[in-house]
């Protein structure tokens, strides 16, 4: 099967800098950075690398022993202990402000059983002033110890240095095959799918039902998931990686808006930087102006897309088809989208998803001759003549060709200021995905003129 690379895990009670050490680390800004105690949830992985040396780094949940315990916090906890589990080296970081607190001491004996090599990073030592101030942690008795500043780069360079000294010296473990992949080969292409939907309508749900694992925190209470987490699978020669998002809603006075905004845009922005995004749907409730909303962004982006339908466990009447018509009707404007009732609960149709992500991945990537275009235009034509829209001649289409893929793009060269009608280029657009497919995937068509006057 080969090895994956060693890992690094960051821990540290809450509001210690965990994030923003975790985004300097990698040079990115990928997990959410707040002020409020909690905002990391779920595992955040990233890679990393410092001198040749690959690893991946693990973001994790602050850990608070005196906050009353609600489920997440508990399921917080769950998360940290699979990736102290699994951990090559332990970062553990404390808060150069405050000195060494009851919850770094309850957290260092806590991390003492797991075989991961511990490093203390003493965090926010901006100045002399606060270096003058670290002795105390001394007495925690860390071997390894590193002063930095997560904020301003100040000692991450050196951390990292230590980092690569101490697994040089820990071979990296070997991955675990999980009963829903397949990986006898390496992937011969990658493909990056974003999962979004309103909260609670079970997006977590379907990753970890995906994988077989509980790899992200599930709960009943609203906005669970901030960061975007990207977990990736192999299947069927295929590297799948699943980005799940943040539940989008309209802003709640309930929620903390900040919060709940920067988790929105990293929702936003997954879409777009993906290759194919499902959206997941509570097919128990009614649709709303937010999925509709949803399907335009995705739209816009010019991506794969497939609808869930999820929680089909829970609708008695089955046979009928009602609630396929009911998701055609209100999603008519996206007839070339596919909808999969589906139940994560029950793990229904889980390996038929991921069948359908490789087939729209397929269709993306359709590549139309020209000889094949020509002939389906003869008889579009033959079948409707083209209707003009509001040039001042009758059109006259001479050519339909493919000029490029991912997604699929068409152009269609007619008569000098003829203007073809909206409807007769939706009727072309039926005719190609009729003749040739591309489920699931939007199709562009623009139109091209002729440079000369006195063409027909």
């Amino acid at each position: 099967m080969g090895q994956t690379n060693p890992r690094v895990v960051i821990i540290g009670r809450v509001n210690v800098g965990k994030s923003t050490l975790f985004n300097k680390l990698i040079s990115a800004p990928k997990a959410i950075v707040s002020p409020i105690a909690g905002t990391t949830r779920d595992r955040n992985y990233a890679s990393g690398q410092w001198r040749g040396l690959s690893f991946d780094l693990i973001d994790t949940g602050g850990f608070n022993d005196s906050r009353q315990k609600d489920e997440i916090d508990q399921q917080i906890l769950e998360q940290s202990i699979v990736a102290l589990q699994e951990a090559d080296v332990i970062l553990l970081v404390v808060d150069a402000r405050t000195g060494p607190v009851t919850d770094d001491k309850k957290l260092l004996k806590y991390i003492a059983k797991y075989p991961g090599q511990k490093i203390l990073v003493v965090n926010k030592v901006d100045s002399n002033k606060w270096r003058s101030q670290t002795s105390e942690f001394y007495k925690l008795n860390l071997t390894e110890q590193c002063l930095v500043s997560a904020a301003n780069g100040i000692g991450t360079g050196d951390l990292l240095d230590k980092i690569v000294e101490l697994l040089k010296n820990n071979p990296a473990k070997k991955l675990k095959k999980s009963k829903n992949i397949t990986a006898d080969a390496e992937p011969a292409k990658e493909i990056k799918v974003a999962v979004v939907g309103k909260p609670n309508v079970g997006k977590s749900s379907l990753i970890n039902a995906i994988l077989g694992e509980k790899r992200l925190i599930v709960s009943a209470q609203p906005h669970t998931t901030r960061d975007a987490q990207d977990i990736a699978i192999l299947w069927k020669n295929s590297k799948i990686i699943l980005v799940d998002t943040a539940g989008l809603r309209r802003h709640s006075k309930k929620s903390p808006r900040i919060l709940e905004k920067q988790a929105a845009d990293q929702s936003i922005h997954s879409i777009h930087q993906a290759d194919i995004t499902i959206l997941v749907t509570d097919v128990a409730e009614k649709l709303s102006w937010q999925d509709k909303h949803l399907i335009d962004e995705i739209s816009s982006s010019r991506q794969g897309l497939l609808i869930l339908a999820n929680k089909w466990d829970l609708i008695t009447d089955k046979e009928s088809n009602y609630y396929l018509d009911y998701y055609r009707r209100f999603f008519s404007f996206a007839k070339w989208v596919p909808i999969m009732f589906t139940s994560t609960a029950k793990h229904l149709k889980l390996k038929n998803i991921l069948d359908l992500i490789l087939a729209i991945n397929e269709e993306k990537h359709r590549v139309i001759t020209d000889n094949a275009l020509s002939k389906l235009l003869l008889d579009i034509v033959k079948r409707h003549k083209p209707t003009k829209g509001k040039g001042t001649k009758h059109p006259y289409i001479y050519s339909l060709r493919q000029i490029g893929a991912n997604p699929p793009q068409f152009a269609i060269k007619t008569n000098f200021k003829a203007t073809l009608h909206e409807s007769y280029l939706r009727f072309i657009e039926n005719s190609l995905r009729h003749k040739f497919g591309f489920q699931g995937v939007p199709i562009r068509i623009i139109v091209q003129k002729s440079q000369n006057p006195h063409d027909i």
